[in-house]
């Protein structure tokens, strides 16, 4: 079932953007540099000078009176600073306008959001308190005396808490002073609460007043941030069931941490840019994918069956939508899927997103004169794993998440030649390397001062991949080696140890369908190619690997590790979850190779055939094409992906004679690019189990044997020999009653029932 994110109210009244010119460098509390960079981005609530906000300062009378006159739309009150009506507000007082209009305008004077005292003066300077706060807010809303009750402040505060005003505040007492955090927090909830007699549905809130356009159903897609074709203050949008190819114009450059929010977009009234996006409850989800296929995308979480016509857009492919029968293959496993529902539960769009910063304005380079301190009370997190702070190094990344009070560290790195730089190559807002593109922030630009092109330069990264700062590699160097995932017309994916990707790149030199699913160290060349070289797996940290406890031998094992395995020597690697390793412990003589950070960490594991599954199981046959001068080798194999027969063609170097129509397993990983041979090609011939009838068969996904009880692999189908093809097994077992039953023989402890065939 699908899950609704019920939001709170102060989500739903967050406005989604962190104008550059407003990243508080005082506010450590990302939520709260959010929201103070809204209320500065529509003008109502601006920083105090040199970047500062004063989050801890103590708001007086008159200060907040002029925030609240501008949040209900009055920004030009200069009509009302030319005259007198408090005796201590004369009206040289920088904020005898604000104060003279609430008390006289027209639209405001009914509303009484302020008053003097008594004594006919109104205390300017006097700090403010939580019981007068919430009472002009109240009033701002339009709610009276006879609205509320007659207990000041008592009944003011309680309807203020009723209404969500006071969310995320910790204030109750009456007459606590009010800081300018409190206030915005205050405030922004203020914007997003209905006016009285008023709902959600109708509409009518202040926000409406510091707008000049609203546009419901949006979602913010990209920035200049993570899309180096948009220029600064500009974004991309989805926006009523399209994404227009000309980029919105933003007051400032919107915060990619906050990439596929979903509400209500605000256009502000200065230069009709997009000032941000207020949230909605719709329903959104996000997985990891794991494969995808014409009908279907599986996930880490379950299997999604989006219609033929359901949108999808994907970041990397342009600002484009298409539908999910014409892209479904530019899904990659790995991507993370984020799907959106209308109000009817209906699949409304998939998005595989830019990648995003949580908390980029707080990223930093550790043990550099720029880094700044990590707080003593946050818990270091290094790739993963839990460390103290002697295990951090110069040049790790740090990101301060202020909601967890974590320090985020990595050392992901990449090392490269400086291919070019726009606009400029001393200040450059994007950058080339190995013909990838990286987008580039005004704070990593100031590290390029002193680069130069066709020199080989190391690009630092915070944990979210962002590019965060740039080295020459004498000074900064990476250890460039990963495992390639992909071919293509010459090019090739890579993906790092580090857990950076190297997507597309052009590789010089060498026999490519040698190196596929293999571990390679790349080097860089001038003119943006590499040069892969095939990396000796022989080197690991000794002892066994405790799941549980994290340990293999006496290291550390991050939470993080990404495990491979090598289900025969020289066979690509294939990724696999740690989850679905089902030992306790892995024994030594299966661990193959281990990477370890600049920790000690282990971060990435090889390991032998231990779950059976990073086979492809089917029926394979061989095949000669050409002539007797030019002949290529092909195997075919026909298998069951699931839901429906599939068939993969290896080109390869040579024959041999495990395969003929028989049950096999093919090691995963292997290239189908045609012209891409595949050396080393290797099969498992499965071994026959058993023949047994219909009743052998349990409910619980298993087979009872004469060799005792075995588990059905997931999804597994049916080969019926008699039509050449594979059918569901539910449908075999209501129409035929022998099944022929083969196991995979030499994954540790996942033999399970991997084919069936039917007559």
């Amino acid at each position: 079932m699908m899950k609704k994110r019920f939001l709170s109210m102060i989500l739903l009244l967050t406005l989604v953007i962190t104008p550059v010119s407003a990243a508080f460098s005082d506010i450590s509390d990302s939520r709260l540099e959010q929201t103070a960079s809204v209320l500065d981005a529509l003008g109502i609530m601006e920083g105090m000078g040199n970047n500062r906000f004063s989050p801890d300062t103590a708001l007086t009378r008159a200060q907040f009176c002029k925030l609240a006159v501008t949040a209900m739309g009055f920004a030009d009150v200069t009509a009302y600073g030319s005259y007198t009506i408090f005796p201590d507000v004369k009206n040289t007082h920088w904020a005898a306008q604000y104060i003279n209009a609430a008390v006289r305008h027209p639209d405001l004077k009914e509303q009484a959001i302020i008053r003097g005292y008594a004594d006919g003066t109104f205390g300017p300077d006097k700090p403010v308190n939580f019981g007068e706060v919430c009472t002009m807010l109240l009033r701002m809303l339009g709610y009276t005396e006879q609205d509320v009750g007659p207990f000041w402040p008592a009944d003011y505060i309680a309807r203020a808490q009723s209404l969500g005003l006071t969310d995320d505040v910790a204030l109750t007492d009456a007459k606590a002073t009010v800081t300018r955090a409190d206030a915005a927090t205050l405030l922004l909830n203020t914007l997003g609460t209905p006016l009285k007699g008023g709902d959600d549905s109708t509409g009518g809130k202040l926000l409406d007043k510091v707008a000049s356009a609203t546009v419901e159903n949006c979602i913010l897609l990209a920035t200049s941030d993570t899309d180096a074709s948009l220029l600064a203050n500009e974004a991309i949008f989805y926006e009523n069931g399209a994404v227009d190819a000309t980029p919105r114009k933003t007051a400032g450059t919107l915060d990619q941490s906050l990439i596929g929010t979903r509400g209500t977009l605000v256009i502000g009234k200065e230069d009709k840019a997009a000032v941000g996006i207020v949230p909605d409850d719709g329903e959104t989800e996000t997985y990891t994918v794991t494969s995808v296929e014409p009908g279907r995308v599986r996930t880490e979480g379950r299997s999604i069956f989006p219609d033929r016509s359901t949108k999808v857009f994907i970041a990397r492919d342009g600002w484009k939508l298409g539908a999910f029968s014409e892209v479904w293959a530019n899904i990659h496993s790995g991507d993370k899927l984020t799907c959106y529902y209308d109000d009817y539960g209906t699949l409304e769009l998939m998005a595989v997103l830019p990648t995003a910063t949580a908390s980029g304005s707080h990223s930093f380079v550790y043990g550099v004169a720029t880094a700044v301190s990590i707080p003593e009370s946050y818990t270091i997190v290094k790739n993963g794993a839990v460390v103290d702070a002697t295990k951090l190094k110069k040049y790790d990344v740090v990101t301060l998440d202020a909601a967890n009070r974590q320090a985020l560290v990595t050392d992901a790195r990449i090392t490269g030649h400086y291919q070019s730089g726009t606009p400029t190559i001393s200040y450059p807002q994007s950058i080339t390397m190995y013909g990838m593109t990286f987008a580039i922030s005004d704070t990593a630009a100031l590290s390029f001062a002193d680069l130069e092109l066709d020199h080989e330069i190391t690009l630092l990264f915070n944990t979210e991949g962002t590019v965060i700062a740039a080295f020459p590699k004498n000074k900064v160097s990476a250890e460039m080696q990963g495992v390639v995932t992909a071919l293509k017309d010459g090019k090739a994916t890579i993906t790092l140890f580090s857990g950076l990707t190297l997507r597309d790149i052009k590789v010089d030199g060498i026999d490519l369908g040698s190196m596929m699913g293999r571990a390679v160290t790349i080097a860089s060349a001038k003119d943006g190619t590499a040069r892969l070289s095939k990396r000796s797996m022989g080197t690991k940290i000794s002892g066994d690997w405790t799941i549980a406890d994290g340990q293999l031998g006496s290291r550390l094992v991050s939470p993080q590790v990404k495990v491979y395995e090598e289900v025969l020597s020289g066979a690509p690697l294939c990724a696999i979850e740690k989850a679905n390793i089902v030992q306790a412990t892995i024994p030594s003589k299966q661990i193959r190779y281990t990477v370890t950070d600049s920790a000690g960490t282990i971060t990435n594991i090889v390991l032998g055939d231990v779950t059976g599954d990073s086979w492809v199981y089917g029926l394979a046959y061989t095949e000669k094409r050409g002539s007797d001068e030019d002949i290529t080798y092909y195997v075919r194999v026909k298998y069951w992906n699931g839901s429906a027969m599939e068939q993969m063609v290896y080109q390869v170097d040579d024959l041999f004679d495990t395969v003929g129509g028989i049950p096999v397993g093919i090691p995963k990983g292997y290239s189908t690019t045609e012209g891409v041979i595949n050396s080393g090609f290797a099969t498992q011939k499965l071994k026959l189990v058993d023949t047994v009838d219909v009743e052998a068969f349990d409910g619980a996904g298993g087979v009872q044997t004469d060799d005792g009880y075995y588990a059905l692999a997931d999804d597994i189908g049916a080969y019926v020999e008699s039509r050449d093809e594979f059918i569901p097994l539910q449908s075999a077992k209501s129409n035929y009653s022998s099944f022929r039953l083969y196991a995979n023989t030499s994954a540790t402890d996942g033999s399970r029932i991997r084919m069936i065939v039917v007559s």
